[in-house]
């Protein structure tokens, strides 16, 4: 799952801990380190949410519904499956917002950002940098439209030398529209279920 997915799927008992837990659920694409060695640096609900975040990538990755979707991409491609498909599926997510979650997509988006800007203490690792970006360009709310998804692949194509190939992913997205939207909705149902149930 890309960021969106993270910052929405948190378990609905989490209460006065839900922001530092979706942040860290955020933070898990920004920050590396073991769970010793995060909990020795950091705060407890902010390291719950990378732990969250790291074993909803595991469930994602095994997933039925994404090996299938990985399959929808060209070769040169499939090697950047967890990234493009995780991309793919927030654009679905942004669509289908409400079939799965209360309150309207930008006033979640616009508390992320205020709780982001409150808590700057929390913008750690790489997402200290991106973060500046990551608001002034509205990323979260650019999931929504085809031109949103086609200008993240260009995106993300450049942070390597090897990453090109990403940028020409508006191809396979275009090509197999109906079969990626049909496979998150497999996956996220599973993924509110499992979040619900995980346990730290």
């Amino acid at each position: 799952m890309n960021y969106l997915a993270h910052l929405a799927l948190i378990p609905s008992n989490s209460g006065d801990h839900s922001d530092a837990l979706r942040i860290g659920n955020l933070l898990g694409d920004f920050i590396k380190g073991t769970e010793s060695s995060l909990r020795l640096q950091l705060p407890a609900d902010l390291v719950d949410g990378i732990i969250l975040h790291r074993a909803i990538d595991k469930f994602t990755d095994s997933h039925p519904a994404f090996l299938a979707s990985k399959q929808l991409l060209a070769p040169e491609r499939r090697r950047y499956a967890g990234v493009v498909v995780d991309i793919i599926y927030d654009h679905f997510l942004s669509l289908h917002w409400e079939k799965y979650h209360t309150g309207k997509l930008d006033q979640f988006i616009s508390n992320i950002y205020t709780i982001l800007d409150t808590n700057k203490e929390w913008q750690l690792g790489k997402l200290k940098e991106a973060f500046p970006s990551l608001k002034a360009q509205n990323w979260l709310a650019s999931y929504a439209t085809r031109e949103g998804i086609h200008e993240t692949f260009r995106r993300v194509s450049q942070r390597g030398k090897f990453t090109t190939p990403i940028a020409e992913t508006h191809i396979d997205f275009n090509d197999h529209y109906q079969s990626f939207e049909e496979h998150f909705h497999l996956i996220y149902k599973d993924l509110i279920d499992y979040t619900q149930k995980f346990s730290f």
